[in-house]
């Protein structure tokens, strides 16, 4: 099982079901000593995870999960390490809530052409400070639209599906940009999850690393061991440093429970090293 060590997480903040304190007190009960909280283009739950941890005994990283785009794929960036006062981070924010913002009417007014209630899902969304495809699943399947959240992907939001709406994000070089300057390393988020070609694979990993990129997330949630084996051979070969994380955004889904990651493997530098002295307990 993994060292205790869980570096990419969601909350309430963006499309978590957990507030911070609660998530925080989930890490503490599951073994993980130290954590960062990632949510989707947003830091508004760093504070709130970071003085829940100072009391709880953990070690909180300042982290976000940057929404990038790669040859017409949308990619994620975690950044770990950020400051999230800094001017370069404060702008990447808001780019991305701005933009968010718009692709929620516009799935709203395409649910809506095609006889769903896109207009009242938008609504329930209203409180929702960075609106993502799962929050419109979620109010989908409130509004009986669908039997759960998966069948609401599968059968309005999912790719080719009537409420898809593509997205232009900022530029995976211009991402990765971003956590720099913002004092933070960028790790490029579950790199098995895209639907790329093992050559189309290599390269993004390769085009990362040239933008600066420092690490790659070579231990996910749900991670087969063959995959495991493959995500580590594209670290070497990058010449990145290796990072965990669960992707938790629900505990009910036990594979991507924090807690329950593989190590990283011995062959590759974890991320932790880079930018802090290793935790206690952690290789």
């Amino acid at each position: 099982m993994s060292d205790g060590i869980d570096l990419h997480l969601h909350s309430d903040h963006s499309d978590g079901v957990l507030d911070p304190e609660s998530l925080v007190a989930l890490l503490a009960q599951s073994g993980v000593h130290t954590f960062a909280l990632t949510d989707h283009d947003t830091t508004a739950g760093l504070d709130r995870a970071a003085t829940a941890a100072l009391a709880a005994g953990l070690r909180a990283i300042a982290g976000i999960e940057l929404s990038a785009s790669w040859l017409g794929r949308t990619i994620h960036v975690v950044g770990l390490g950020v400051d999230p006062g800094a001017a370069a981070m404060q702008a990447a924010v808001a780019t991305r809530h701005a933009m968010r913002r718009a692709r929620a009417a516009n799935i709203a007014l395409r649910l809506d052409r095609a006889g769903a209630p896109g207009s009242a899902a938008l609504a329930w969304l209203a409180g929702v400070a960075v609106p993502t495809r799962t929050h419109f699943a979620r109010a989908l399947a409130e509004l009986g639209a669908a039997r759960d959240a998966a069948a609401a992907f599968d059968r309005w939001l999912g790719h080719g599906k009537p409420g898809h709406v593509p997205s232009e994000w900022p530029a995976l070089e211009a991402t990765v940009a971003e956590i720099r300057a913002a004092g933070g390393t960028a790790v490029l988020a579950h790199p098995l999850r895209y639907r790329l070609s093992a050559g189309q694979r290599r390269t993004l990993v390769k085009t990362f690393a040239a933008a600066g990129g420092e690490a790659l997330e070579v231990v996910t949630g749900g991670l087969a061991p063959h995959q495991l084996e493959t995500a580590t051979g594209l670290a070497l070969r990058a010449g990145l440093a290796g990072s965990v994380g669960s992707d938790c955004h629900d505990p009910a889904l036990p594979w991507h429970r924090p807690g329950r990651l593989a190590k990283l493997p011995e062959a590759v530098v974890p991320v932790w090293d880079r930018w802090a002295p290793a935790p206690a307990g952690a290789r």
